[in-house]
């Protein structure tokens, strides 16, 4: 099976056999229409693909690329489908990668969870076997430089190296902001939640994971955990289509 997570900067394709994640490979989300699907993935059968998309635009490019080895076996995967209670107002709206991380973040600990992911925006959302009950979204790395770089004293920052408090020029200022300001966010965030729900475990998540875990307080990370959320769907919708067909 094939699963393909679609985020706003990025987009993972994972090969699974049944739920085990095999193999990963990523793109550009604005690169989509350039897009070269692996031809030995032809060889294997059956294939199913499921795409969970935070960008629309890119779906049916997508849905075009795969068709040739999957056929009419591509499904897209909403919230609702992911088998996760959405306690929440607007359930539709959601983001589908979060309710793909939380359901495979209780799976994965068998535990309510407070799942950390670092992306263009970071969000930090709380789950339960009762279900997804909501999180916090805050602006990611990227959105932080972003938002700064508007401003008419603050145009050319260059990235920078080091961890550098007082920073000694407008660039090592930034990215001692955001180095040090995004984990100060998250750690303040995670702690009320502790504080209402003291058992659950911290799993961090996204693309910006490894860059800033030194300075967050988690208990496991799980870079490709909305993938892993996604083959538990398709897998679950696999068994539940043969078992019909038997």
């Amino acid at each position: 099976m094939i699963g393909i997570d679609v985020g706003n900067s990025s987009i993972k394709i994972g090969l699974f056999r049944k739920k085990k994640l095999l193999k990963v490979f990523e793109i550009p989300t604005k690169e989509a229409s350039s897009l070269k699907v692996p031809s030995y993935w032809e060889k294997i059968s059956p294939l199913w693909a499921g795409i969970a998309s935070v960008v629309p635009s890119v779906n049916y490019i997508l849905k075009d690329k795969f068709s040739g080895i999957c056929g009419k076996n591509i499904f897209f995967i909403t919230p609702s489908d992911c088998g996760l209670p959405l306690k929440i107002k607007n359930p539709d709206k959601v983001g589908v990668d979060r309710v793909l991380n939380s359901k495979a973040a209780v799976k994965l600990l068998n535990t309510d969870v407070i799942v950390i992911d670092i992306g263009t925006a970071i969000t930090i959302d709380y789950a339960s076997k009762k279900g997804f009950m909501g999180g916090v979204i805050i602006p990611g790395p990227s959105l932080w430089k972003g938002s700064l770089t508007t401003t008419a004293m603050i145009k050319d920052v260059k990235k920078v190296k080091g961890r550098r408090i007082p920073g000694k020029d407008t660039s090592e200022a930034v990215y001692s902001g955001i180095r040090y300001g995004i984990p100060g966010a998250i750690n303040n965030i995670v702690a009320l939640y502790k504080k209402r729900y003291p058992s659950a475990n911290v799993i961090l998540t996204g693309g910006g994971c490894r860059e800033f875990s030194m300075d967050i307080e988690f208990d496991i990370m799980r870079k490709h955990l909305a993938l892993e959320g996604l083959g538990m769907v398709l897998y679950e919708r696999y068994e539940k289509d043969r078992r019909k067909n038997l």
